[in-house]
């Protein structure tokens, strides 16, 4: 159910673009180091692990969170793909980062199609808006991002909890009473799916 963008002469474009962009003082994570003597990718621990809740301090509202993604990041496919199932699409919205992730980590590029520059901050790296939340952050800078415009958090930067979060957290904020009642994480299926993702998404 991935959802890419085939379009190989912008992503060179980007990269030709990304090129001459100026580099920031602070360079991204290089993801050599999250790979064993083995050769397998040992995932690290998502850094922002909130909740949309009622009665926390992120409930559920319209037109408070705001998704950031890339086209090019197949964990954040899924979490457009609940956003539009569960019928979420005027509730929460979403920008996507330029498709090229170069040393500075994701850019916001709004000469790629699909892509846009940031709405809420205007920043021109993915980094700047972690850094809303923790001026001092140094960790991976990764998409999908839950951001929340009110309190200028993130509320969320794991995919799998971002998914389960848009399927029902914002159930009383659903177009439809048809994608309210969608459930795609049914408690009786829940192990099963979290003993698959466990090798999909180790």
């Amino acid at each position: 159910m991935n959802v890419f963008l085939k379009r190989k002469g912008s992503l060179c474009c980007s990269l030709i673009r990304n090129m001459s962009v100026q580099r920031s003082t602070v360079k991204h994570v290089d993801v050599s180091s999250e790979i064993s003597k083995k050769g397998s990718f040992v995932r690290p621990d998502s850094s922002f692990r909130n909740f949309i809740q009622e009665d926390g301090s992120f409930p559920p509202e319209k037109g408070r969170y705001h998704l950031y993604v890339s086209f090019a990041c197949p964990w954040a496919h899924r979490t457009l793909i609940l956003r539009k199932l569960k019928g979420l699409e005027k509730v929460i919205s979403y920008t996507c980062v330029d498709h090229f992730m170069g040393d500075n980590g994701w850019r916001f590029n709004d000469e790629v199609r699909g892509c846009e520059k940031d709405p809420i901050f205007n920043a021109i790296f993915l980094r700047e808006v972690y850094n809303q939340d923790t001026p001092d952050y140094n960790g991976r800078i990764t998409v999908p991002v839950l951001f929340d415009k009110q309190s200028k958090k993130v509320v969320n930067n794991e995919s799998s909890e971002i998914a389960r979060m848009f399927n029902r957290s914002f159930n009383a904020l659903c177009e439809t009473d048809e994608q309210r009642n969608l459930d795609l994480y049914p408690s009786e299926l829940q192990t099963e799916i979290d003993e698959v993702n466990s090798w999909v998404y180790p």
